[in-house]
């Protein structure tokens, strides 16, 4: 007797290091650390270093910005390519993806399973 499964839609949370997690982290670091810097020149400085100080804000938002948004693009290609992605794609919350009733595994196939070898029957839509 042949051994059947089904597709069955389950969804599940990647956890890794990726770059475009590594990439959010540098974000939030250059941020911290333009904001630190900011605060430091107008407490040695003081109003003097205003503009500066200001800069620094600026400067430290375009890099989180540029940084983030290298982040987006390196997810949003790999998933494009089906390739598992660390983080959250601006807009989206939940990633649904077929696994095998009969082991669990995620499917690559619309015809087997790559772990078990069962073969994958059609689900009606009615059901």
């Amino acid at each position: 007797m042949e051994l059947t499964a089904t597709p069955v839609p389950e969804s599940r949370r990647v956890t890794s290091t990726a770059i475009e997690s590594l990439l959010d982290l540098a974000a939030i670091v250059i941020l911290c650390l333009g904001v630190a810097a900011s605060i430091t020149v107008l407490a040695w400085v003081g109003i003097v270093g205003l503009g500066m100080a200001c800069w620094l804000i600026l400067g430290s938002f375009l890099n989180w910005l540029v940084f983030r948004a290298l982040a987006e693009v390196i997810r949003l290609l790999k998933r494009s390519v089906d390739l598992d992605y660390a983080g959250r794609i601006s807009g989206s919350y939940v990633d649904t993806v077929m696994t095998c009733s009969n082991c669990g595994a995620i499917l690559r196939s619309d015809v087997c399973c790559d772990s078990c070898g069962a073969r994958l029957t059609k689900v009606d839509p009615k059901d």
